[in-house]
């Protein structure tokens, strides 16, 4: 495999795409082995930042532009683009149908997938990652009017009702891959399946989970200064302590704007480092394998979602391949 980075090896599997595989397969040893490989994880991803090949892009949206495959960041993207690679439909997914007037789409949205407001809430303000990652509030047309349905102005709430049932306006919604004017709904924003971000945050979640707190601090913090330069830059900082600390979610079941059966995050091990991996890669299919990971997933509760067994950390092996191959053992609990 070539150890290259340049526009002949985009969008394919490179020596630094599979050494990242090696990485997130040695990060949740834990829970596919039963035997944590932190060390291992820590050596793959230190050989990516020493290659000197990648860098954080100056600003968080450089990486989910509708050109971006620029990005310094980008170690394996997949490519999309209207013309010759379609298959994206990420406007039409996500956004309510009078969001079609704010950026000029040729068709109506899908009255989309809004933001858990659970979730929402654990932004800080400040955070620029809150307004480039979600659309809420009061909406306006593309030529800066307000966006009127049935008389009133329509506004992104965050609020759900609840999974069975919501208004089209409740939900914040997810903005952070580009959408351009005039979208036919397939979009060209390639897709940051590994980029040196999350290289970042495995080292610094290796090197917290074996002692160095403070060493995961500074290069979390390397991180958060890109979103916070421009609010307020001393919130860049969090401590060694905080990472260590609980999670600032508010766990438990929700329906219509109460959380019930309260169960908080501040017993979670490791819970602040995990809030800054939701801030950082929501969007990108990581929370559910983070989720596991840090024994969430199978303890917790939130929105529509309630504990259903530690085994289901682990998904079930297809009857087909067990049929295939007799040496196969099914995972427990299926």
């Amino acid at each position: 495999l070539s150890d290259e980075n340049n526009t002949q090896t985009y969008g394919k599997i490179t020596t630094w795409a599979v050494k990242m595989t090696l990485a997130k397969l040695y990060l949740n040893a834990g829970v596919y082995l039963g035997t944590p490989k932190w060390n291992d994880a820590l050596a793959v991803v230190n050989d990516i930042i020493d290659s000197g090949k990648f860098s954080l892009a100056p600003n968080y949206l450089d990486n989910f532009k509708i050109k971006n495959e620029g990005s310094p960041e980008e170690i394996l993207s997949i490519p999309f683009d209207q013309v010759k690679t379609g298959g994206s439909y990420w406007p039409f997914k996500t956004l309510a149908a009078p969001s079609q007037a704010t950026y000029d789409l040729s068709g109506g949205p899908w009255n989309g997938s809004g933001g858990i407001p659970q979730f929402i809430d654990t932004y800080d303000p400040d955070d620029q990652r809150l307004k480039d990652s979600w659309l809420g509030g009061k909406q306006y047309t593309s030529k800066g009017e307000p966006l009127m349905v049935d008389g009133v102005q329509f506004e992104y709430i965050n609020f759900l009702t609840n999974v069975n049932g919501c208004e089209p306006n409740e939900g914040f919604r997810m903005v952070k891959y580009e959408i351009g004017s005039g979208d036919i709904g397939q979009t060209s924003n390639d897709v940051p399946f590994y980029r040196y971000t999350d290289a970042l945050m495995i080292k610094a979640e290796c090197l917290l989970r074996t002692g160095d707190a403070n060493g995961a601090a500074a290069i979390v913090n390397q991180i958060r200064q890109r979103d916070f330069k421009n609010t307020n830059p001393a919130k860049a900082t969090v401590t060694g302590a905080k990472l260590l600390g609980g999670s600032v979610y508010k766990y438990g079941t929700y329906e219509a704007g109460v959380i019930t059966n309260y169960e908080g995050g501040a017993d979670i091990q490791y819970g602040g480092f995990l809030d800054e991996l939701a801030w950082e890669f929501v969007g990108e299919a990581h929370r559910k394998q983070d989720l596991i990971r840090f024994g969430v997933f199978t303890t917790k509760s939130w929105f529509s979602h309630k504990p259903n067994g530690a085994f289901r950390a682990l998904l079930p092996i297809p009857q087909s391949e067990m049929d295939k191959n007799s040496n196969l053992k099914q995972n427990p609990g299926y």
